[in-house]
């Protein structure tokens, strides 16, 4: 069973995830001093940002969304902000998003205890220290549970962990060469992922490797110290046998690709591979246009950086040309 559909059936489950997911991908609620007036009367009022996640990936939104829903449903408690009825596009940033509510933030940490990030843990146990409205309800929270130490008992739980964060922060996906880069406000909980990962032998990294930042900094941007694990490919491969699919279409294709890749590989000489490959990904960039990397590796069967390679070559021959589209190309017949 995959893990979200776990996530529908079990509610420990679903809170462990969750948890995940806020920690990875959700806006933390921030505390603000406003002013206010009833009446004649002005006070000053603690005020929290709303609990929002929004991403470009409608597919794992909407999936989430509709676990959560049941959930709400089930327990005849208030999760999901009133005005969502289903995920929505924001006008400003053109992502899709959903609202849910301190209640929601405030069961899932009751359920798992501390969790393990500091940053997220105590965003949390402010917002729900400070919970008012008739609506939301208070929760009690045991400080001394810990329900992530499940990933160390439960290898399909901790495989689902990482599938989650597969379709949230995971980065590499679409080349096979996943790695968890997250930056020093999370490092507690990248260090935490990394040990879950060398408790089943999902990784050959002993410790969290540091990322350059210098091309942001050098942009302006005000980029904080990156860390990273990697998981090797047979980590990979019962990850995915174990808690797959992704709820993200797109991120669910590459990693199924690269798996069966991996899963069939033939070695049938240097030369020979080198010559068709080279053949396949011209005639596909021949007829096609517009194409990725990502989209040729299915066609030639290999890895980005395969292809990469001999697109270069092809450039270098006069055949093709590439043109910038965000932080790829796109490559079209010459």
């Amino acid at each position: 069973m995959g893990i979200y559909d776990l996530m529908g059936k079990d509610w420990k489950t679903y809170c462990l995830m969750s948890a995940i997911i806020f920690i990875e991908e959700m806006n933390k609620p921030h505390e603000d001093w406003q002013i206010k007036r009833y009446k004649d009367k002005q006070y000053r009022c603690l005020c929290f940002s709303s609990l929002e996640i929004r991403m470009i990936d409608k597919d794992f939104l909407e999936n989430f969304f509709k676990i959560t829903k049941n959930w709400q449903e089930k327990l005849n408690k208030h999760f999901i902000g009133d005005s969502f009825d289903k995920v929505k596009i924001d006008k400003f940033s053109g992502q899709y998003k959903f609202i849910l509510s301190p209640t929601w933030l405030a069961y899932i940490i009751r359920e798992c205890g501390k969790i393990p990030n500091r940053y997220s843990f105590k965003k949390a146990i402010k917002r729900i220290a400070f919970i008012r409205q008739i609506r939301n309800e208070k929760v009690k929270i045991n400080l001394k549970k810990n329900l992530f130490k499940e990933l160390f008992k439960n290898k399909i739980l901790a495989a689902g962990a990482f599938i989650v964060s597969f379709d949230t922060e995971f980065r590499g996906i679409q080349t096979g060469l996943p790695s968890l880069c997250m930056s020093d406000t999370y490092k507690d909980f990248l260090g935490f992922m990394l040990s879950v990962a060398r408790k089943w032998n999902w990784t050959k990294n002993k410790s969290l490797s540091p990322v350059k930042v210098d091309y942001s900094r050098n942009l302006g941007i005000d980029a904080s110290p990156q860390f990273e694990f990697r998981l090797n490919m047979n980590g990979l491969k019962e990850i995915y046998h174990l808690a797959g699919p992704l709820a993200i279409e797109r991120k669910e294709k590459c990693i199924k690709f690269h798996v069966n890749r991996s899963e069939n590989y033939k070695n049938l000489g240097g030369k020979f591979k080198e010559s068709k490959t080279k053949e396949r990904i011209y005639e596909e960039v021949r007829k096609g246009k517009d194409l990725t990397t990502t989209n040729l590796q299915f066609v030639a069967g290999v890895r980005v950086d395969v292809v990469l390679d001999h697109l270069h070559k092809l450039e270098d021959e006069g055949k093709i040309k590439k043109e910038r589209n965000g932080k790829g190309y796109i490559w079209n017949i010459k």
